[in-house]
C-alpha cells in the first residue's frame, strides 16, 4: 500500500501530516499534532519538502498588498451555487449510505 493513502509513518500518514502542515500555518497545533508532525516529517522526505514550500508560499503571499491578498483569496475559496448544491447532495447520499 503506497504510504501517501493509507500506511502511516509513525502514526499518521503522509495526507494527515500535509494537512497538519497547512494548518499549522494558521493555527497553534496541538501538542499531539506537533509531535506527530515533527517525526513523521523527519522520517519522510516528501512531506518535508512539502510543509516548506507551503511555509514558503504562505510566507510570500504575506508580501502582497492586503487588498490584493484579500481578493485573491475572496476568489479561490468562494463556490458557485451548483457546487455547493452537488457538495450538499453528495453529503447527504454519503451520510445515508454508512
Amino acid at each position: 500500500m503506497n504510504k501517501h493513502t493509507g500506511n502511516s509513518i509513525v502514526g499518521i500518514t503522509c495526507r494527515e501530516a500535509s494537512r497538519l502542515a497547512s494548518a499549522a500555518l494558521d493555527r497553534e497545533l496541538t501538542r499531539r499534532e506537533c509531535w506527530a508532525l515533527r517525526i513523521h516529517t523527519f522520517l519522510c522526505r516528501n512531506c518535508r519538502r512539502f510543509a516548506k514550500q507551503v511555509a514558503t508560499l504562505h510566507a510570500a503571499t504575506s508580501f502582497m498588498p492586503a487588498q490584493l491578498r484579500k481578493e485573491l483569496f475572496a476568489e479561490t475559496t468562494s463556490l458557485s451555487a451548483p457546487r455547493r448544491d452537488k457538495i450538499k447532495r453528495l453529503l447527504a447520499e454519503a451520510a445515508t449510505s454508512e
